[in-house]
């Protein structure tokens, strides 16, 4: 989680010395977080809050950025991910969750009308090459929503990589943690942005760099060696006189319990006569610097877990554990907690309009179906699972509790998934089948609940807007996140369904058909993105889409309000239409005269 100024007062203490002939291990998702950073930097300063890097274009300045290491001479041993979170991380995830959950709600309010669009060649000059990791031109603001998948993105195009797959790994545990055990026991460079690595002991031979302090030793060579700067705890700890009080971990330890600077913190190590070393709080600081063993190495899991989504591995990972703490006691509730001791899930923050539904509940029924059959691994049944996709202060960050179906019914809904994903692949070309699908599911959910639906009004949008929309709306951000988390719940589906027939455990005919139709399911770099959303609803439009889907839900079709002929008239209406006008052109309070449509509801916009 990095400790607050303790790199930049250990970075004095570094010694930059060659790179290239090494051998190094990095810290996979503090890459991905480091370039997307740098990559969004790049975009334009008009560019809106959506304007985040395509998932393809930042997974291949990842790769880039590790061909250019291979080009240098940098042998690349490991590249961690993490697995599994443990328990003592909770309240930090639940923390930050809550203050993403409300900068996105801070976002609605202070951008009502939603966003600019994307300039056409907003990263066109980003270039994947070392560089992205050192550039810190014009700071990113961290009030700004990320990529909500970019993670499980560039791992999927890793381990699709000749080169990098075979060298990626998803631990049952802390990347970080493994990437120290891994230069401890091997020697080597440790590749990271994360300040907990300066305290860990790496051994004689191992030392960490930070992303930021690699470069080249002539610059104006492509050809030139590698540098950087290493950091070698054994060899401050000896230069600081540290080495038989405690050295460097001590000094944290110190900066962290009285919040003083670092020089006070080394100060307060060598002056303190007090018996630090053995009392128990710091026995409890150096434990959390250990590797834990969740998972037995032997244990089969383990072979299948790189090729997981970390997410989805730590939701695999807890069962397992869930199950041996519920063997040794009978007394916990477990259907009356909220933490690590009961199953859990944290979903990714979308970039989605918090006055609405969340983008995650109409795919409910898709990560249902997951989480009935993941309990084939174990011989325990849940009756609920706990996802945290949004907080509130009101709400104690206590999480939703979802229903987990059983078996029998968790059948009968593959049985209905599968027809529908066969009916629409059978109705739609391969470029529209996701969306439809996620349309399905729009509408089959409103009008359960009696609601609007959102991908019918926005299809009626596109009829009457212009071919190009000047921004997009709340409404488009909001239907962009909930296709995605669509395709996201379909993804926990498969790879929960992965695990499950790996682990030999003989899955229902209905739920085999529905892991087979889930291979087609595509990679998260090939989603629709809010930059193409507008145009692929509007190809869904014009091929009936609606009167498909309203067929196959055997429901009154939506009728959708076509343009007038007189294209005088219809700039007219454009102009009345608040949310056709410009940013600058709307007033507050405006409102749309209603349909005499009798089946309006359904192709207006949803409000929670």
């Amino acid at each position: 989680m990095g400790i607050r100024g303790f790199s930049q007062a250990i970075q004095r203490y570094g010694v930059f010395s060659p790179l290239s002939g090494d051998t190094v291990v990095i810290d996979g998702p503090a890459l991905v977080h480091r370039i997307s950073d740098a990559v969004c930097r790049q975009r334009p300063s008009t560019s809106g809050f959506v304007c985040h890097p395509p998932y393809s274009l930042l997974s291949r300045m990842v790769i880039g950025w590790l061909d250019e290491l291979k080009s240098h001479n940098i042998n690349v041993r490991k590249i961690y991910f993490d697995g599994y979170l443990p328990p003592s991380k909770w309240e930090v995830r639940r923390e930050r969750l809550l203050t993403q959950s409300q900068r996105m709600k801070a976002l609605t309010s202070s951008q009502p009308f939603g966003s600019p669009t994307t300039p056409e060649d907003a990263f066109r000059d980003v270039k994947a090459n070392t560089n992205l990791t050192r550039q810190l031109a014009r700071s990113a603001s961290n009030a700004s929503p990320k990529p909500p998948f970019m993670v499980p993105a560039v791992l999927e195009a890793l381990k699709s990589s000749e080169d990098w797959g075979p060298l990626v790994v998803v631990v049952p545990g802390e990347a970080d943690m493994y990437c120290a055990q891994d230069i401890k026991e091997n020697g080597g460079t440790l590749l990271t942005s994360d300040s907990d690595l300066l305290i860990q002991n790496l051994g004689i031979k191992g030392c960490v760099s930070f992303f930021w302090d690699i470069v080249p030793v002539d610059p104006t060579s492509n050809k030139s060696d590698m540098l950087a700067m290493k950091i070698s705890l054994h060899d401050i700890n000896d230069r600081l006189g540290l080495t038989n009080i405690g050295g460097l971990p001590r000094v944290a330890f110190e900066k962290l319990k009285g919040r003083m600077s670092f020089d006070a913190a080394v100060q307060r190590t060598r002056d303190s006569h007090e018996d630090i070393l053995n009392s128990p709080e710091y026995q409890a600081f150096l434990e959390g610097l250990e590797v834990k063993d969740y998972i037995p190495s032997h244990h089969p899991v383990l072979a299948v877990l790189s090729k997981l989504d970390p997410r989805i591995s730590e939701v695999v990972i807890q069962i397992l554990l869930l199950e041996e703490i519920e063997a040794e006691s009978t007394e916990v509730d477990v259907t009356t907690l909220r933490g690590p001791e009961t199953l859990s899930i944290f979903l990714p923050i979308m970039i989605e309009n918090h006055d609405k539904k969340s983008a995650w509940t109409g795919s409910t029924i898709s990560r249902q179906i997951g989480y009935s059959i993941l309990q084939r691994l174990t011989g325990q049944r849940y009756s609920a699972i706990i996802e945290y996709r949004t907080l509130d202060p009101s709400t104690a960050l206590a999480g939703r509790q979802i229903e987990i179906p059983n078996l029998e019914e968790t059948i009968g809904n593959c049985t209905q998934l599968v027809t529908v994903l066969e009916k629409i692949a059978a109705a739609f070309p391969p470029s529209l089948q996701w969306l439809a699908f996620a349309i399905y599911q729009d509408i089959e959910w409103t009008t359960l609940e009696n609601r609007p639906s959102l991908s019918a009004a926005l299809i009626s949008k596109t009829k009457r807007g212009p071919k190009i929309p000047e921004e997009y709306s709340w409404d488009l951000i909001h239907f962009t996140a909930q296709v995605q988390a669509c395709l996201y719940s379909l993804r926990i589906a498969k790879q929960i369904l992965d695990v499950v027939a790996f682990m030999n455990h003989d899955l229902p005919a209905p739920v085999h058909q529905l892991h087979n139709r889930l291979t087609l399911l595509p990679l998260i770099g090939e989603w629709p993105t809010i930059e193409q959303m507008f145009e692929l609803l509007s190809k869904f439009g014009d091929a009936e889409g609606l009167q498909i889907i309203t067929d196959m839900l055997g429901i009154p079709r939506i009728e959708i309000e076509e343009p007038s002929e007189d294209s005088t008239e219809a700039r007219k209406r454009q102009k009345r239409d608040p949310e056709l006008l410009p940013r600058k052109g709307r007033q507050r309070g405006v409102k749309a005269s209603p349909s005499i449509n009798p089946y309006a509801i359904l192709s207006q916009a949803s409000e929670d």
